[in-house]
């Protein structure tokens, strides 16, 4: 008879079979079980247990629905759930940084998350390095002091919260990013725009084969990407019956050429399946100027499906309160 640590081990080996592409992720979870290792939580270094079994939960939902996802977007995903328990930022708040995704030689996965535009210098850059299922996570300001809100030099959780709250305003929205500006400025930090017309004009014109590319590989139909992606979304941000029915395709909502929605991501031949998540506007909130009122995970969402297998390269969920989308 299977002792039940036996048991345990023999059950995650099946389920740990879609690691195989991260290098000792699973032998350092059956070594663990094995030796009955207590999780040791460190803010800023590494959670090696909880950042694993957060692997094993979003992999075993994604796996509940037959989805396949890109390392990329498996360390993502971790690193989302990382910035979200050790900061407290949440994946609304995510509307103020830019995600991107870096695979080292290594193996490792580092993912960053800098604050937009003229927030750059106030919020910093957080930095996840997801690797052989350890999530090591670090702010460019830890240390510094983030008392006295918008005058703060640098803005941690408590001003985010409040720029959630402020971005349901216009003037307030407006307010907070121009003191962000100032700050900056006092810094010496912010970007200046290199950008020429020709760089703009070759960029456009090399999109437009990157995206004609990725059309012209197309095997699976665009109907069971838009499915995939809708799952994706489903299941990765637990979103309800309610949320379900209030999702809308924008995906081909709108004439436009034939590779519209076709983008090559990480040299890979990609699909955008997008979903707005809004509450309904009536007639007289048309008529009187007014916005549907906010919903929690209200906001778009962008999966990029392999046109070959359904691989999910890549994805993006906006609240859309810092104005974009």
């Amino acid at each position: 008879m299977k002792t039940n640590k036996e048991t345990l081990k023999s059950s995650l080996d099946r389920r740990l079979s879609f690691l195989d592409d991260v290098p000792s992720c699973r032998g350092q979870l059956q070594y663990r079980i094995a030796q009955e290792e207590k999780p040791v939580m460190k803010k800023k270094v590494s959670f090696v247990v909880v950042c694993a079994l957060m692997i094993v939960l979003l992999s075993a939902a994604a796996l509940a629905t037959g989805l396949l996802l890109s390392p990329r977007v498996s360390a993502a995903q971790a690193a989302d759930k990382a910035l979200r328990s050790v900061y407290g930022i949440t994946e609304e708040m995510q509307t103020f940084f830019g995600r991107e995704e870096e695979m080292l030689p290594d193996g490792t996965v580092r993912v960053t998350y800098t604050g937009a535009g003229d927030l750059s210098d106030v919020l910093g850059t957080y930095t996840v390095l997801v690797r052989n299922g350890k999530a090591e996570i670090s702010w460019s300001h830890d240390g510094k002091d983030t008392a006295g809100g918008y005058d703060a030099e640098v803005w941690g959780i408590d001003q985010l919260k409040q720029m959630m709250a402020d971005s349901l305003d216009a003037k307030s929205k407006q307010a907070f990013i121009s003191r962000a500006k100032e700050i900056a400025e006092k810094h010496d930090s912010t970007a200046a725009d290199e950008s020429t017309d020709d760089a703009i004009e070759n960029y456009g014109e090399w999109r437009e084969a990157q995206k004609t590319a990725a059309l012209n590989a197309r095997i699976l139909s665009e109907e069971e990407m838009i499915r995939i992606g809708k799952e994706f979304i489903i299941s990765s941000y637990q979103l309800n019956e309610e949320q379900t029915e209030r999702m809308e395709l924008y995906t081909n909502s709108f004439p436009g050429d034939e590779n519209s929605w076709y983008e090559m991501i990480n040299e890979k031949p990609c699909f955008m399946v997008e979903y707005l998540l809004y509450g309904k506007q009536t007639v007289s909130m048309l008529e009187n100027g007014e916005s549907p009122e906010r919903s929690t995970k209200d906001g778009y969402y962008k999966v990029y499906v392999n046109v070959t297998d359904g691989t999910i390269e890549e994805y993006e969920y906006n609240s859309a309160l810092a104005g974009e989308g």
